[in-house]
C-alpha cells in the first residue's frame, strides 16, 4: 500500500511539474495527501469506494491549489491531464465532472477552442464506456467539427477512432472499418503519440470479430510493441487482454490465460478498473468452458463488483452472461436462464448488437440442452441472422451445425 501510496504521488506530481516549478509542485503534493490512508480494507467493494473518495479529494484540492497559480489556459490544460488520469484509473465520473468543467470555461471562447474540443472528446470517451451511444456519438462529433476547424490532425484521427470504436460496439461493422481506416490514413507519416497503435488495436478486435485471426494478432502485436516503447501501460494491458480474447476464440486456454494474466498485473498495478474487470471476467469465462466452475465464479465476483463500481453495462450484461453459462454448466438451468435473458435484455437496450447475437446463441444452446427446440432454434436464428451479415465464419458453421440437429 505504501507503494501504491508513492506511485499516486509520482503521477500526480508529474503532471503539476508540466506547469510548475518542482518545488512549487512538490508542496502542493504534500498538502493535498496529508492525512490520505493507506489501510487496506478487507471488502473489495468498500475499499474501492473509500480509493475513489481518496483520489476525488485529491484532485478536488489539486485543482483549488492550482487555480491561482496559473494562467487560465494553462489550468485548464491541467484539468484536461487530470481528467485524462482519472478516466484511465476507470474513474469515470470524477472524469466527466472535470471535463464538464473545463467545457464550462471554454465553450464559445475563440483562443480555447483546442481546450473545447479535448473536453468534447474525453466526455465522448466516458459516455462510451458507459455505452451511452448517442451521447457519446453527440460529445465527439461536436470534438471532431472543432478539430478541423482548426486543423489538428491528430485530433481528427482520434475522433475517428472513437467514432469508429462507436460503430464497433453496436456491431456495425463496415462503418467502424471506414471510420478505423479515415484515422489511419490522417496519422500516416505523422506523428501520433500512438494514435495509429490505438487504431490498429481496433482494427485488431473488427479482424477478430470476423475470423480474421492472423491478421487481428499481427494488428495486436504492432500496437504492442509502440506502446511497450512508450511505457504506456494502460494500452499495454489493454492489448493483453485482446490478445487473450484471440486466442479464447482460438481455443488456445492456456495462451489466453497467460495473456489475461499479464493484463491483470498490469492492471491491477496501476488500478486500471476498467481493464481489471473485463480480464477477469475473460478467465471466468475460460474456466467455465473448461468447467473449472469454482474459479470460473471466483473471477466473476471479483470483476462485477468493479463493474458496478464504474457503472459499466456493457460489462455486466456480460458478466450475465458469463453467469447463465456457468449456471448451465452446474444444471441450474432456470437461473441460467434468467442471467441470460437479462445479458440479452440490456445488450438490446444498449443497442448492442454483437452482445446481443452472443447471448442469442448462449440462451439457444440452453434451450438445446432442454429440448426447447422452438425456443432453441429462435435463439439460434437470431444470432446466426446477425453473424451471417458480417461474416463472421467460425460462428455461423457453429450456429448452423447446431440448427441441424434441431430440424
Amino acid at each position: 500500500m505504501i507503494a501504491e501510496l508513492k506511485k499516486l504521488k509520482i503521477e500526480y506530481t508529474n503532471i503539476l511539474e508540466e506547469y510548475l516549478s518542482n518545488s512549487v509542485s512538490e508542496e502542493i503534493i504534500n498538502q493535498v495527501f496529508s492525512g490520505y490512508s493507506v489501510q487496506k480494507s478487507t471488502n473489495q467493494a468498500h475499499s474501492l469506494f473509500n480509493d475513489s473518495f481518496k483520489i476525488r479529494s485529491v484532485i478536488d484540492r489539486i485543482i483549488t491549489y492550482t487555480e491561482k497559480k496559473l494562467t487560465s489556459k494553462k489550468h485548464l490544460n491541467l484539468l484536461l491531464n487530470l481528467a485524462k488520469l482519472s478516466l484511465s484509473r476507470g474513474e469515470l465520473f470524477l472524469s466527466s465532472n472535470i471535463y464538464s468543467q473545463v467545457l464550462y470555461r471554454t465553450t464559445n471562447l475563440d483562443n480555447l477552442l483546442s481546450e473545447t474540443a479535448l473536453a468534447f472528446k474525453g466526455l465522448g470517451e466516458v459516455s462510451s464506456l458507459q455505452a451511452k451511444w448517442n451521447e457519446s456519438f453527440s460529445y465527439v462529433r461536436k470534438a471532431k467539427k472543432i478539430f478541423e476547424k482548426i486543423n489538428d490532425i491528430k485530433g481528427i484521427a482520434s475522433c475517428e477512432n472513437l467514432l469508429g470504436t462507436f460503430y464497433a460496439e453496436r456491431g456495425i461493422l463496415t462503418s467502424a472499418k471506414e471510420h478505423f481506416d479515415s484515422g489511419l490514413a490522417r496519422v500516416k507519416g505523422k506523428k501520433s503519440e500512438n494514435t495509429d497503435a490505438l487504431i490498429l488495436v481496433n482494427l485488431g478486435i473488427l479482424n477478430n470479430i470476423v475470423g480474421n485471426t492472423k491478421e487481428a494478432e499481427d494488428n495486436y502485436r504492432k500496437a504492442l510493441a509502440k506502446f511497450e516503447n512508450a511505457e504506456d501501460n494502460k494500452r499495454i494491458a489493454e492489448t493483453r487482454h485482446n490478445l487473450g480474447m484471440l486466442f479464447t476464440k482460438l481455443g488456445d486456454f492456456k495462451s489466453a490465460l497467460s495473456q489475461f494474466n499479464l493484463s491483470i498485473k498490469v492492471s491491477s498495478k496501476d488500478k486500471n478498473l476498467l481493464t481489471l474487470a473485463i480480464s477477469y471476467l475473460g478467465k471466468a469465462y475460460i474456466y467455465a468452458e473448461m468447467n473449472e466452475l469454482n474459479l470460473a465464479t471466483d473471477f466473476i465476483e471479483k470483476g462485477v463488483g468493479i463493474s458496478i463500481q464504474l457503472n459499466d453495462r456493457l460489462t455486466i450484461a456480460d458478466v450475465y452472461k458469463v453467469r447463465g453459462i456457468i449456471e448451465r454448466k452446474s444444471n441450474n438451468y432456470e437461473l441460467s436462464e434468467s442471467y441470460l435473458l437479462t445479458s440479452l435484455r440490456i445488450n438490446s437496450e444498449l443497442g448492442n448488437k454483437l452482445n446481443h447475437s452472443e447471448t442469442s446463441y448462449e440462451l439457444g444452446l440452453l434451450y438445446f440442452e432442454l429440448n426447447q427446440s422452438q425456443k432453441s432454434i429462435k435463439h439460434l436464428t437470431s444470432a446466426l441472422k446477425y453473424f451471417k451479415k458480417i461474416k463472421a465464419v467460425s460462428e455461423v458453421e457453429k450456429i448452423e451445425s447446431l440448427v441441424k440437429k434441431l430440424k
